[in-house]
């Protein structure tokens, strides 16, 4: 049989940590397309096939989508409704990691009717949305849920206890918005930064606090099934109170762009870091009360893919091994 031949559109973090991890699968093929010609040849001198294409010009990007099996937008949120249509223009699979309430896409399972519409599929939306859901109905009612997740160092460095993980803007717009929660079963608002836990897990502490994003998709699963949930951000010790104070003591909520400019010139790149997802539900159970909690971690990978990339390659490649046996049954 021939590969499952999957086109990646942007060679980024999450895009190469993709295309390894379905390197080292059997059944697939790789090719890795994006626009700055910089980084198609790191892809290239990481043994990849590369092409450079800018997805808005029209044309060439979908010459060099023809043949495929499946598209997997690794591109900027704004760009994925662009290959999503390029794709459906093509009869082609599509997949991205954004969270479809922003981009507007539904997902669709692959059918006769048409190739499949994958939105969602890195960490969060994604593989969170997968162990709610799984924990969640284990229970005959959910009173409460408590959704935690982080990517954070593996070891704090400074007293943030933090470091430069991903975008330094969503970092600040998670703490400075307004995030949303379940509350006796009706969605509402509540101010992020608030709700401050802690808790251990395997035998280290951490504290969790409420923040903006990553709960939207989680709002649809918790509609009908939750009386209360919220969806809090995992970090070490002492990081929130350190937060405080620079928004708060000193007046950086007002100045984001400083706050922004500080983080990026004083957060460390750490050597080793981590996803930690710890989500607990307290509730009713074949009748009789009951608390279960899931807890997944995710490693970065020695080469040096963060631990978020290396979770969303995961989990898309969970996806696209599913597309590829349907795509088997299909033509046998």
């Amino acid at each position: 049989m021939r590969p499952f031949r999957v086109i990646v559109v942007g060679a980024g973090r999450v895009g190469m940590a993709l295309a390894k991890t379905l390197a080292a699968e059997p059944g697939f093929s790789v090719v890795l397309v994006d626009g700055v010609a910089e980084v198609v040849d790191r892809a290239h001198g990481a043994g990849f096939d590369a092409q450079v294409c800018d997805v808005l010009d029209e044309t060439p990007f979908a010459a060099l989508l023809r043949g495929g099996d499946a598209v997997v937008a690794a591109v900027p949120e704004k760009l994925v409704p662009q290959v999503a249509a390029t794709a459906a223009r093509l009869g082609l699979a599509h997949l991205d990691f954004s969270d479809p309430h922003s981009t507007g896409l539904l997902r669709r399972e692959p059918s006769a009717a048409g190739p499949a519409v994958l939105p969602g599929c890195g960490v969060s939306p994604g593989l969170v949305d997968d162990i709610v859901a799984e924990l969640i109905a284990a229970f005959d009612t959910v009173d409460d849920l408590v959704v935690r997740v982080g990517a954070i160092p593996r070891e704090p460095s400074g007293r943030l206890g933090y470091g430069d993980i991903w975008d330094v803007n969503g970092l600040i717009s998670e703490y400075t918005r307004p995030a949303e929660a379940v509350v006796d079963g009706r969605a509402t608002r509540v101010t992020s930064l608030g709700g401050y836990e802690t808790f251990e897990w395997n035998g280290r502490p951490y504290e969790a606090f409420v923040t903006a994003d990553g709960s939207r998709s989680l709002m649809d699963l918790c509609r009908g099934r939750v009386a209360n949930a919220a969806f809090k951000t995992i970090r070490h010790p002492g990081h929130l109170d350190h937060m405080l104070f620079l928004l708060d003591e000193l007046k950086l909520r007002s100045r984001l762009d400083m706050l922004a400019n500080l983080l990026r010139n004083a957060l460390p790149h750490p050597s080793e870091d981590m996803v930690l997802i710890h989500v607990t539900a307290r509730g009713v159970v074949d009748g009789a009360a009951a608390e279960r909690t899931a807890v997944r971690e995710i490693a970065s990978d020695p080469s040096g893919a963060s631990a978020l990339a290396c979770g969303a390659a995961q989990y898309a490649t969970a996806q696209l091994q599913a597309l590829a046996r349907h795509a088997a049954e299909a033509n046998a």
